[in-house]
């Protein structure tokens, strides 16, 4: 028995071999003092794997919905896209403060396991031996896709089921067993849709293959089907798998299905030139990661072996055709934009490009693989030096041109001497086998590493002391603030290290960055000029009525001299932006580093508003956050004079230093050039204005600004804003100050700049609050809250009026009202839930639950049967086969 695992278990010392040296090269936790936290790892998916942990021990309803996600959001789809890959279980057996080691372990796991899958499948299908396996499994599980995206660590759980999908393929196809294809697709299916949708559009194509494979000679018949074979079973795997992919699918209809726009767009993405030239060793930087090519390199051996499939003559002509149409198919794919949005799900990705070229390269190593398995004793001479001629002339082009920034000559030199090195190797007489697979072993071994160090050096890593500094220092904030399952209020940051962080440390708060966020609430906060974008929402710049309006209970904002105790090794923090009235709100708790404001009245999660939400034209109006804030203000102040709350007024004054305008459009869009002559001068904009009362005043600033286009100033100070949104923000000008010479500099950091104009508004704080003392009886007081179920109480004043939620609108939230069933409406712009009632003291109760969990269900079931049935015919009709031939 131990005979059967030893290849695997030398494999796996090679692969712990090559993972731990490059730990310790990189100094990743526990191996020293970084970590792989890095981009959307440590931005997004470390807090995801907390919520993961504290989902399971405590909060369960947090598979269905949260409100650690931005201001509340649908759960399943987070799960479904982050969090379902059974080696995420690890995480239970830590705490939070060391999962970046459990990241470490996970991700190692992971390798492991895709090599040992890979060696499981080569060895099965082509019999390959031990050495010749290693050598390829360490190929596939360290080739340059791996290297690059193994921070998406949720996708290399694609890279593990890919080998044994392939091979229960193989076996599906050649009549033997039908189990492992199902079974490892619909596990993909369930771990991790978006690739697994990747990998069925890859065996759609890779199922021809493996038919011509099976086949003699070809035959259409036969092919038709065995790709009907191929078919039902694939559906047989989705519908198992429905217990995910239907709540999934009405997931994805809330938010990234909402952003989808199909157009036959033929633009080109990449060239031939631009896919080859990541066919050398170290062929990244981190610029790639944002706007590459695919990342296909599996390295120099499967190179030189992939071209020696198609001039093998143990190799039918039929599979060299198939070859040809795959080829063909992931060459449009990487050059035109419609083809790569198909991979995508419709939508062009943002950062990580191509993110189904793993699929190439597995097909790049198939082929390498049967190159190798019939491999002539030795090649003919004319074959090698054609070889060797068109490998030098390859690279000598790109020497060459010198185009791309992540080529150099020593990467190019490096890939050429190996090359050269496995035709020699291949060439030499074999006394042995042994002897020249392990030399072949080592340089696989040497290249690949050198290959990942290259592209691992151009990334930068969240350091250990820094990430420990930071949660410990914010978990420390936050004790004794988190609501109480008798209240319901959120908690919001001047600070971040990412958006997610409500979902680390566990509270109700504003932020969030993930795939998966519902469409209407970075719309939300669009309209009323806050940070947005298609894939988060951030609270950074509220006004005053906005903290209330939201239920915001309690601020964390940097002490003024945080800095000063802050240690060598600790995370300095910060304000994102400028809140000038953040000061409005008492100090409750302060430490060294972190003061805590508390927001002593607000609306609530539910407030009474008029009847006229639910209008017709009653919506958000885009690129007026002040109206918009406004609107609800109205709403809201039902019994009000209607006098508006925020007063704009007019800039006393606008000067240009260093700047021209050369055309002001329509009167509101002007074009600022820069016409500085040297780097002593400054180009800027400054903006006059006065403050004749200690009201909060705020600036509407154009969408146009940005981080990357200006830097600001406000009176001679550094005025921090966030950045990018999409459209006006609404950013704090003054608070408690009367003065008549206030200025807001603008300076310009690119030679132009075209956008609208910059507007000041004074909201009225006063009056704003006599109207918050009418309100403190209407509003919705919680008496038992989690995450998927609130009841409270609330008394109404008017005969027809609308409780507003401050809930994003979801069909799937159930309402009874004194235990009768409301249908809630989407009001706002579709944003926000609100329900209809009459006056008087009123029970309310709300409950998610997603009708699509039941129809997922049942959708597996029908699998379930539908795959035994199948089974027992198959053995009902192979007995009757045996009886009739005994017979």
């Amino acid at each position: 028995m131990i005979n059967k695992f030893k290849p695997y278990l030398l494999n796996s010392f090679f692969v712990s071999i090559f993972f731990i040296g490059l730990a310790i090269v990189f100094q990743f936790a526990p191996f020293g003092k970084d970590t792989m936290l890095t981009v959307d790892l440590g931005q997004q998916y470390i807090d995801f794997f907390s919520m993961y942990k504290e989902t399971l021990t405590h909060s369960p309803e947090m598979l269905l919905y949260s409100f650690e996600k931005a201001i509340g959001g649908e759960m399943i789809g987070l799960w479904a896209y982050y969090l379902l890959s059974p080696f995420n279980l690890i995480f239970l057996l830590f705490n939070e403060s060391n999962f970046e080691i459990a990241v470490t372990l996970i991700t190692y796991l992971k390798l492991l396991a895709s090599s040992l899958t890979f060696m499981y499948f080569s060895r099965q299908k082509y019999d390959l031996s031990t050495l010749p396996s290693i050598i390829f499994s360490l190929s596939y599980t360290f080739m340059s896709y791996t290297i690059v995206y193994q921070l998406n660590i949720m996708w290399l759980d694609g890279l593990v089921l890919l080998p044994l999908i392939a091979l229960g393929l193989d076996q599906l196809i050649s009549g033997k067993s039908r189990l492992l294809y199902v079974g490892s697709l619909a596990i993909m299916l369930i771990a991790n849709y978006y690739i697994a949708y990747m990998i069925c559009l890859f065996l759609a194509i890779y199922a021809l293959f493996v038919i011509v494979e099976k086949q003699n000679a070809f035959n259409i018949k036969e092919t038709i089907v065995s790709y009907f074979r191929f078919g039902i079973h694939s559906i047989i795997a989705a519908l198992i798998a429905g217990i995910t992919l239907i709540p999934i699918y009405v997931s994805l209809t809330q938010n990234k299905g909402s952003y989808m726009e199909f157009e036959l767009d033929w633009e080109v993405a990449h060239t031939i030139q631009d896919i080859a030239s990541k066919l050398f060793v170290g062929s990244f930087n981190f610029d790639e990661m944002s706007s590459g090519s695919p990342n296909i390199y599996a390295g120099m051996l499967v190179i030189f072996f992939v071209g020696l499939f198609f001039i093998n003559k143990k190799i039918k002509l039929s599979e060299k055709i198939v070859a040809i149409l795959i080829f063909t198919v992931f060459g449009l794919s990487f050059r035109f934009d419609l083809f790569n949005k198909l991979w995508h799900g419709g939508q062009f990705p943002i950062w990580y490009h191509f993110r189904f070229s793993f699929t190439t390269s597995f097909f790049l190593l198939v082929m390498a693989i049967k190159a190798f398995k019939n491999q002539p004793k030795h090649f003919p001479l004319g074959v090698l030096i054609t070889a060797i001629v068109a490998m030098a002339l390859f690279s000598g082009y790109y020497l060459w041109i010198d185009e791309y920034t992540f080529l150099n000559n020593i990467n190019i030199f490096i890939s050429l001497a190996f090359f050269l090195a496995f035709v020699v190797i291949n060439q030499l007489e074999r006394p042995k086998k042994i002897i020249l697979n392990s030399i072949l072993l080592i340089f696989v071994f040497s290249e690949l590493f050198i290959n990942a160090y290259i592209i691992m050096s151009d990334i930068n890593y969240v350091q250990q002391s820094k990430f420990e500094d930071y949660t410990e220092t914010l978990n420390q904030s936050l004790a004794g603030l988190r609501h109480p399952n008798n209240d319901f209020y959120r908690i919001n940051k001047t600070f971040m290290r990412t958006k997610n962080e409500a979902m680390y440390t566990h509270y109700s708060g504003m932020d969030h960055f993930g795939s998966t966020i519902e469409a209407h609430v970075p719309e939300l906060y669009g309209y009323l000029g806050l940070p947005d974008g298609n894939g988060f929402a951030t609270y950074t710049n509220g006004t005053l009525f906005l903290d209330d309006f939201f239920n915001i209970r309690y601020f964390l904002a940097p002490t003024t001299n945080s800095s000063e105790h802050t240690a060598d090794e600790g995370y300095v923090l910060y304000p994102e932006a400028t809140d000038l009235d953040m000061e409005f709100h008492p100090i409750s708790t302060q430490y060294s580093r972190v003061k805590v404001y508390e927001n002593e009245r607000n609306f609530g999660i539910g407030m009474e508003v008029s009847s006229n939400i639910a209008n017709d034209g009653i919506d958000f109006t885009s690129h007026r956050p002040i109206e918009n804030q406004e609107l609800l203000l109205s709403l809201i102040d039902y019994n009000g004079n209607g006098a508006p709350y925020f007063t704009e007024h007019d800039f006393t004054d606008v000067t240009y230093e260093n700047v021209e305008v050369r055309d002001t459009g329509d009167g509101d869009y002007y074009t600022y050039v820069d016409t500085t002559e040297n780097d002593a001068q400054t180009p800027r904009i400054r903006w006059h204005f006065e403050t004749t009362s200690r009201n909060p005043y705020y600036f509407s600033i154009p969408s146009q600004f940005s981080s990357k286009n200006v830097s600001f100033d406000l009176n001679s100070n550094h005025y921090r804003f966030y950045s990018p949104f999409r459209r006006r923000q609404v950013y704090n000008a003054s608070y408690d100050t009367v003065r008549e010479d206030q200025y807001f500099d603008v300076e310009l950091e690119e030679e132009e700049l075209q956008a609208n104009l910059l507007e000041l508004y004074e909201f009225d704080l006063e009056r704003y609050e006599e109207m918050m003392d009418t309100k403190e009886d209407n509003k919705f007081n919680v008496t038992q809250s989690s995450h998927n179920h609130i009841k409270g109480n609330i008394s109404i004043e008017q005969d027809d009026a609308y409780v507003l939620f401050t809930i994003p609108y979801d069909a799937a939230w159930d309402i009874t009202v004194d235990g009768t069933s409301v249908e809630p409406v989407s009001v706002l712009s579709d944003t926000l839930m609100a329900i209809p009632m009459t006056s008087g003291q009123h029970n309310v109760e709300l409950t998610y639950f997603p009708r699509s969990i039941v129809f997922g269900g049942i959708s597996s079931l029908i699998g379930i049967i539908s795959l035994v049935g199948i089974i027992y015919w198959d053995r009902k009709t192979s007995q009757k086969n045996i009886s009739v031939e005994t017979d």
